[in-house]
């Protein structure tokens, strides 16, 4: 794009080495977002950047340039650099255009949910507190909400704009200059806020340098590079690997084929505009490429054209449960390949580490209760189901380690390398050295096996308690808690009491005896892990809350039981926990709970 400043030489203009050095010159720094995008338009003006999968047309790398240089233009008028821009949108290309015009304006944006639920309405508020925006931008759908909460909450002082309402996207005259500089690598281009369970949500700040660095090893470990089509489950929301994923497409000069606002699509719909749109890299939770098996009929599976889709990505603590060996076997005759399973990890640092080539490596628990892997034996993802029979055995992910992305497994306290098989958290290369994830993990071989959250790790009767392990394990008791979600976490009473929080499936004409299902879990935890579960609640499916990326969100779930504001089933509570956290006496009828409709397909809690 003509005018535009590249920052890809010297200051004097000088893009060779250093001749007179006696060392080699440090590797050059990957190009920011801003200048990609630019590329992109002056190279492959008509390429496709961004589509939305139910829609016609979409916006080109020439048009998307356009956009976000307009907007830029209004916000660099009514802003200063480093001013934030908070953005409240549901999702969608709106959502896109005004992050890209805060990056190209070298503003801050800093993304909030829509307010809505009550925990919706209590991060927008914290989020708008703590950053202190110059400006509010939304769009039409979602106007009427962040008024009424800009109103409710006090925060009149700030600016709102609804951006598909103004004049905002309308470009330069031809010829004009670009008023715009490309931003510093240094300066902050975005604010993140990551829930953490015993601090609420933590602050991150990403430089454009950090921005770029990150999608570009995202881009390239992903496969992602240009004319290359991706898609996810979800519109890409703020905060979320899926709004990262179509960064990262556009990084590479790809095209982002993104959901408009709404409710997920339903499975067998996800799989119809993967094949429609010959989408090669998509991904979701392992709930859902669960539900696509339970929920797509033969009769589609023969229609369909998976053959294309060369990475299908999910989470990595997700990995290991069976579903994508569950998924391949099922959609083998539409052409899916059990290879494409492709796991993903992702830091609160903002990195994707993909592994293409990932394993699954069984271990015992209680060798990981004493901080040592001792592996049992080993599968590929998406070949083989790993066995959840055993309460004593729990399957872990192995990743690869890129070359260009060391990553290390240190002592949390002392931040000594730690030996292999031996726990400590992982820790990765960032901007100012080594980063600390806050996430376990072990070496073996040449993979890094994820074992759980250091703040998520509990301490119940003496005893370590990895609580994704134990929530695996609980879903593998009886089918009336296969596919459904569950939660574990521990609450203060006389002493910290664990708690299990499960949905009861409900998709079928059977009846269960909710008595029967909550002693069986107490049960089995004590008899055959050692761990006694004085409490556990049953909830209708859909109850259990979810993070983004399809995961309980225990902190929240935790909240909602000490506030007493979980629609239960059934409880069993502690005497003590009841004392607590309940205000009425307990009720103990026999309780039959006949399967009904299950919550929608793909729905995203």
């Amino acid at each position: 794009m003509s005018g535009r400043v590249s920052g890809m030489g010297t200051e004097d203009g000088n893009d060779g080495p250093d001749h007179g050095a006696d060392h080699r010159a440090a590797p050059r720094p990957p190009a920011g977002l801003v200048e990609r995008i630019g590329e992109h338009a002056a190279r492959a003006p008509s390429r496709i950047a961004v589509m939305e999968a139910e829609g016609a047309g979409g916006l080109t790398y020439a048009e998307l340039d356009a956009v976000a240089m307009a907007r830029a233009a209004w916000l660099s008028g009514h802003c200063a650099p480093g001013d934030r821009v908070l953005l409240v949108y549901s999702a969608g290309c709106e959502l896109l255009k005004s992050l890209l015009g805060c990056l190209y304006a070298g503003v801050t944006a800093v993304a909030a949910p829509v307010p809505g639920p009550p925990w919706h309405l209590a991060s927008a508020t914290g989020r708008a507190l703590d950053a202190e925006p110059r400006v509010v931008l939304t769009d039409i759908r979602d106007l009427m909400a962040v008024a009424d909460w800009m109103g409710q909450d006090g925060l009149p002082r700030m600016s709102l704009l609804t951006t598909d309402l103004a004049d905002l996207d309308v470009p330069a005259a031809p010829g004009a200059p670009p008023p715009l500089r490309p931003p510093a690598p240094d300066s902050v281009a975005l604010l993140r806020y990551v829930p953490r369970p015993a601090a609420g949500a933590e602050r991150l700040t990403h430089t454009h340098g950090e921005v770029a660095r990150h999608l570009d090893l995202t881009s390239r470990v992903m496969g992602l590079a240009e004319g290359v089509r991706s898609g996810a489950w979800l519109p890409p929301q703020p905060g979320t690997g899926d709004l990262r994923q179509v960064l990262a497409a556009l990084y590479a000069g790809g095209t982002a084929i993104t959901l408009p606002p709404g409710e997920p699509v339903p499975p067998r719909r996800w799989l119809e505009l993967i094949d429609r749109h010959r989408i090669e890299v998509s991904g979701a939770p392992a709930r859902f490429y669960d539900e696509c098996v339970r929920g797509v009929p033969p009769e589609t599976v023969d229609r369909l054209d998976l053959s294309h889709w060369r990475r299908a990505l999910i989470e990595a603590d997700q990995a290991a449960e069976g579903a994508p060996a569950r998924f391949a076997a099922r959609f083998a005759p539409a052409g899916f390949r059990p290879e494409a399973f492709t796991a993903c990890y992702s830091p609160a640092s903002w990195t994707t580490l993909v592994s293409t080539s990932p394993a699954i490596t069984d271990a015992g628990v209680r060798s990981l209760e004493r901080g040592v892997l001792e592996p049992l034996r080993s599968c590929s993802l998406g070949t083989e189901a790993a066995a959840q029979a055993d309460p004593g055995v729990v399957s872990l992910v192995g990743l690869e380690v890129p070359p260009d992305m060391p990553v290390g497994v240190v002592d949390p306290g002392t931040g000594e390398a730690m030996p292999d098989l031996r726990i400590g958290e992982i820790e990765m290369a960032g901007a100012d050295g080594r980063e600390r994830t806050g996430d376990l993990g072990v070496r073996y071989g040449d993979r890094v096996y994820l074992v759980g959250r250091s703040d998520e790790t509990l301490s119940a009767y003496g005893r370590t308690v990895y609580p994704g392990f134990v929530e695996r394990w609980v879903r593998g008791l009886h089918r009336a808690f296969k596919g459904a979600i569950g939660g574990v976490f521990t609450v203060p009473a006389l002493r910290e009491e664990l708690v299990v929080v499960h949905e009861v499936r409900q998709d079928g004409a059977e009846e269960f005896c909710l008595p029967s299902l909550a002693w069986t879990i107490r049960d089995a935890l004590a008899r055959r892990s050692g761990v006694r579960a004085g409490s556990v609640v049953l909830l209708p499916a859909g109850e259990v809350p979810c993070n983004a990326e399809g995961g309980v969100n225990r902190a929240l779930l935790r909240d909602l039981f000490m506030a007493d504001a979980l629609e239960s089933l059934h409880e069993e509570l502690d005497q003590e926990v009841r004392r607590r956290y309940r205000r009425e006496p307990p009720i103990h009828p026999v309780r039959l709970i006949r399967s009904r409709a299950r919550r929608p397909a793909g729905s995203a809690t």
